[in-house]
């Protein structure tokens, strides 16, 4: 990471929201990709690797012992990293439960720390590679527990060619978030590279043309609005990059038909 970019991403962090800075006490937090005493964590997982393509071990209904009120709404964002955006909007919105999935464990497992520690009982961490295990983790949820949104943002990019089916947007998790998001649910997704969000507004829209709308008609208009209930809630990316002036591309898919 380049010295501007990591020197903003701490800048952010220390002008943080309440959410952050409480987790910031308590494990020594420093963005994305640390745990405690400052120990880095590799950025780079390649999620074809074995060890990531194993299915998860969660118990049936997992969610009535992992949120006090598991008939809530359920918003899950796919790569959160250290949970700080999670942790956020599980405090900004209480009757919301949160979920955030993250394929290095490590970063999982200390935000379960923090999210215990602040005595949240509306948010979860799942280490997996989501597209193993979106559809098995919902599946098990429970009958109550229902996806009314989803956030995939500024996933790792993986650059190289013959990388590109490491990213996460994949044509079988889109699918998946199709079939689990409610009637009117959306999709959020945002990145601050151009390559990276055209494919994955592409694979998208080719993939589930009829159940997810592109909210703007227009694949190079990038202006889509962050919906109300993340106002001002940001990962550390997000808010690095406003530091610097970065553009952030932005699109959002709602899905068809009419919440019940």
């Amino acid at each position: 990471m380049p010295a501007a970019a990591a020197a903003a991403i701490m800048m952010c962090m220390s002008r943080s929201s309440p959410a952050v800075e409480v987790a910031t006490g308590l494990s020594t937090h420093m963005g994305g990709r640390s745990v405690g005493s400052k120990k880095k964590v590799r950025h780079h997982v390649n999620p074809l690797k074995a060890s990531h393509m194993k299915m998860v071990d969660l118990p049936e209904r997992w969610a009535e012992s992992s949120f006090a009120q598991p008939a809530a709404p359920l918003h899950v964002d796919i790569g959160c990293a250290r949970g700080v955006f999670c942790l956020e909007l599980a405090q900004k919105a209480p009757n919301l439960n949160v979920l955030g999935l993250e394929i290095r464990q490590v970063l999982a497992d200390a935000a379960t720390a923090d999210a215990k520690a602040l005595s949240l009982s509306n948010v979860a961490f799942v280490g997996c590679n989501a597209n193993v295990n979106l559809r098995p983790i919902l599946e098990r949820a429970g009958p109550t527990c229902t996806m009314s949104s989803a956030s995939i943002q500024f996933p790792d990019p993986w650059f190289k060619k013959r990388h590109a089916k490491r990213r996460v947007v994949q044509p079988e998790l889109v699918s998946v978030v199709a079939d689990f998001l409610v009637p009117g649910g959306w999709l959020w997704m945002q990145t601050d590279v151009l390559e990276v969000a055209a494919e994955m507004r592409q694979t998208v829209r080719a993939t589930e043309p009829e159940r997810l709308q592109d909210v703007c008609l227009d694949i190079e208009d990038w202006s889509a609005e962050k919906p109300s209930g993340l106002q001002g809630v940001g990962t550390e990316r997000e808010r690095a990059s406003t530091a610097l002036g970065r553009p952030v591309y932005c699109c959002l898919f709602q899905k068809r038909g009419v919440a019940g």
